[in-house]
């Protein structure tokens, strides 16, 4: 059985912003809602492309075996938003005094801006979790671990699989990347030792 058709990016942030005259994003009518979460009283939103279907490879990631790598053929890039809104303002100048006043808020923009991405490929029963992490000046904000660990649990849930891996390395995460991917449930394969895996 298919599942339902996913309500689109667009879609939530105007129940957000019912104002807003036009959302800023790139392929706005490709993004499927995810997850919507907030931070305060702003929203965030986890979004993804439509999966897509990829030629089975035997070889795609070292060190995990043919058997499973020919399994991983649908392909998924998510990305995490943030909302930046940004009202039109009209003001009047007057040039004698060097003064001006707001004569009416125009057109209500919204940005959405991305602050984090991840990408997993995946089948019926394993999942490769290639990468998932937050930007550099999202990660430089207080609790930046706790709100990636919250969106890698829901990337988790979307992929569906019953066994995941990772590598137990990322380039943006200096520190504690180890102990990062535990408390997520990870832990070294010992059938594959290049890779950490968890069992959902």
């Amino acid at each position: 059985m298919e599942k339902e058709p996913r309500r689109k990016l667009i879609t939530a942030a105007t129940i957000d912003y019912p104002a807003a005259s036009e959302f800023l994003v790139s392929f706005p009518d490709e993004w499927e809602l995810v997850q919507h979460m907030s931070r305060g009283d702003t929203p965030l939103y986890i979004a993804a492309m439509p999966p897509s279907q990829e030629a089975p490879r035997r070889h795609q990631f070292y060190g995990l075996t043919p058997e499973i790598n020919v399994t991983l053929t649908t392909y998924r890039l998510y990305k995490f938003f943030q909302p930046w809104p940004m009202p039109s303002v009209i003001a009047a100048w007057d040039e004698r005094t060097g003064t001006g006043r707001v004569e009416r808020i125009g057109n209500l923009k919204i940005q959405l801006q991305p602050f984090g991405q991840a990408q997993a490929w995946f089948g019926h029963t394993f999942g490769v979790l290639w990468e998932c992490y937050l930007y550099e000046t999202r990660r430089s904000e207080a609790n930046w671990q706790a709100e990636l660990s919250a969106i890698w649990q829901t990337v988790e849930q979307d992929m569906s699989v019953a066994k995941l891996f990772t590598q137990p390395h990322e380039p943006t995460f200096a520190e504690g990347y180890a102990d990062f991917l535990s408390r997520l449930g990870y832990a070294p394969s010992l059938a594959y030792p290049r890779w950490w895996s968890k069992s959902i």
